[in-house]
C-alpha cells in the first residue's frame, strides 16, 4: 500500500498541525521559486536544463527516476525520463548533469538504435556509468520490424526484452514505448505488465503517470507543446518530463547532428 504524505508523517509522529505547517511551507517554496525563475519556453539549453533542475530542488521537489518514485514516493515529485534514440554520448552529458544537481533519472534504452548497439564495449561501460551515477536503465521498447521479419508483437517484445537483459545483466523493471502506435499502442504495453509481471513493475504511459493523475510534458519532436518544463515549477505537485538528449545543446543544436 502506498502512504500519502499525510499518513506517513502521522503513522512517525508527527501532528495534523505540524503536518499541515509543512505542506503550506512547501507550497509556499514552490510559488516563490516559480515567480522567480525564468526561461524561454522553447529553451533547449544543457544551461538552461541545468538551472531548471536547480530550480525543482529549490522549490521543494523530489526529482527522480521511476524506481526511485515508486520505492518512495513524495508529496512535490518529478519523475525524470530520458529516451535514448540515437545516442549514448549524448545521454551521458544529461546523466551528468541529473546526478551534479542531485537527481536521478531513467534512462531507456533501444535494442534497435542505429547509433549505438548495447552488446558494444563502449556501450556496457556507459551502462555502468549510468548505473554508478545513480540512474535507472530500462528499455526503450520498439515495434514496426516485426512486420518486414516476421513474427508477432510479442515474439518481437520478448526478443528485445532477452537481449536487453543480457546487455545490463539483470532482469528487466520497466520500459516505455518508442512510437507507441507501432507496437500496438497502449492496450499492448498494458498487456505486457501481466505477460512481463515476473520482474517489470511499470511502463512510463500507465494512467497512473499521465495526465490527469501526473501532469506530462515533453520535448518530443524537438517541441515543448506547453511550454518548457521549467515554466511548470510550482503549477503540478506531480509530474512526469520526458526528455530526448538529441535536442539539448552546449552551444548550437547542430553539434547533435
Amino acid at each position: 500500500m502506498t502512504l500519502n504524505t499525510a499518513t506517513k508523517s502521522t503513522l512517525s509522529g508527527d501532528t495534523p498541525a505540524a503536518i499541515a505547517s509543512d505542506q503550506g511551507s512547501a507550497a509556499a517554496t514552490s510559488s516563490e521559486t516559480a515567480s522567480t525563475f525564468q526561461i524561454e519556453p522553447q529553451d533547449y539549453s544543457l544551461d538552461g536544463y541545468a538551472a531548471t533542475l536547480a530550480a525543482y530542488k529549490t522549490a521543494g521537489y523530489s526529482v527522480t527516476s521511476f524506481a526511485e518514485y515508486l520505492e518512495n514516493p513524495a508529496a512535490q515529485h518529478l519523475i525524470l525520463r530520458h529516451d535514448i534514440d540515437n545516442s549514448l554520448e549524448q545521454a551521458m552529458r544529461v546523466a551528468h548533469i541529473d546526478a551534479e544537481n542531485g537527481c536521478s533519472s531513467t534512462f531507456f534504452l533501444r535494442i534497435h538504435a542505429r547509433g549505438y548497439n548495447l552488446l558494444e564495449l563502449p556501450s556496457l561501460l556507459r551502462i555502468r556509468e549510468l548505473t554508478q551515477l545513480g540512474h535507472e536503465v530500462q528499455l526503450h521498447l520498439e515495434g514496426g520490424i516485426h512486420d518486414w521479419i516476421g513474427g508477432s508483437p510479442l515474439d518481437s517484445a520478448n526478443q528485445q526484452r532477452r537481449i536487453f537483459e543480457e546487455a545490463v545483466g539483470r532482469k528487466l523493471g520497466g520500459f516505455s514505448s518508442h512510437e507507441p502506435a507501432r507496437m500496438g499502442g497502449i492496450d499492448f504495453a498494458n498487456s505486457l505488465l501481466t505477460e512481463w509481471s515476473d520482474s517489470v513493475r511499470y511502463h512510463a504511459y500507465e494512467a497512473r503517470f499521465m495526465s490527469p493523475n501526473m501532469k506530462y510534458l515533453s520535448d518530443s519532436s524537438g517541441r515543448w507543446r506547453e511550454g518548457h518544463f521549467g515554466l511548470w515549477i510550482g503549477k503540478e505537485p506531480l509530474l512526469q518530463v520526458l526528455t530526448h538528449p538529441i535536442w539539448w545543446y552546449e552551444r548550437v543544436p547542430a553539434e547533435n547532428y
